[in-house]
């Protein structure tokens, strides 16, 4: 005996139904937590000036990697202290490490004393700040300017950035030493 074939209307309307009884018996849905955003990374912000033109992308992981260097120059090799810097960087900036900034960072933390200011107390040890100082490079939130000094910045797209959507230059907290800026020009 050959079966009839259902209405799809009919259908539809029994699951709409099922599911109404459902509902009623469960109770509605619970709300999901939205998921938190995650913030963009320098490289994907596209910093502007001549410190962010010059990025370093390791392939693979940290173990095949340093792997990689350790057979061919040796556990001991000056190419593997270079790559657990990399490495370290990778972790804070992503994919994507920018080396021109990264050093004149570093330039600006030994030889300023923007850390001594960024340690307001006992418990924030030198490193601590030289990471939280790497931190907020690595999401934009301070700059290398052209003329190798550290302003604070607003990335595009995000609140309080300029209206056109390019960068904002908010204030100015390390001038690049007068010697390394004349050496670089």
């Amino acid at each position: 005996m050959a079966r009839k074939q259902a209405d799809p209307t009919a259908r539809r309307a029994r699951e709409a139904a099922r599911r109404a009884a459902a509902a009623q018996r469960i109770g509605p849905r619970p709300l999901r937590a939205p998921r938190p955003r995650r913030p963009k990374l320098l490289f994907d912000l596209q910093p502007p000036g001549v410190f962010y033109t010059d990025w370093e992308i390791p392939v693979g992981t940290d173990t095949g990697v340093m792997g990689q260097v350790i057979d061919q120059f040796g556990a001991d090799s000056a190419e593997a202290a270079t790559m657990r810097i990399l490495l370290y960087f990778r972790r804070i900036y992503g994919p994507n490490i920018p080396l021109g900034a990264i050093g004149q960072l570093e330039l600006l933390l030994d030889e300023t004393d923007l850390l001594t200011r960024l340690s307001p107390g006992p418990d924030v040890t030198a490193d601590d700040a030289r990471e939280s100082v790497h931190f907020l490079h690595a999401h934009g939130r301070i700059l290398i300017a052209d003329d190798g000094s550290l302003w604070m910045t607003v990335p595009p797209g995000t609140p309080n950035s300029a209206p056109d959507g390019t960068w904002s230059f908010v204030e100015q907290k390390v001038r690049a030493p007068a010697e390394r800026v004349d050496a670089a020009t």
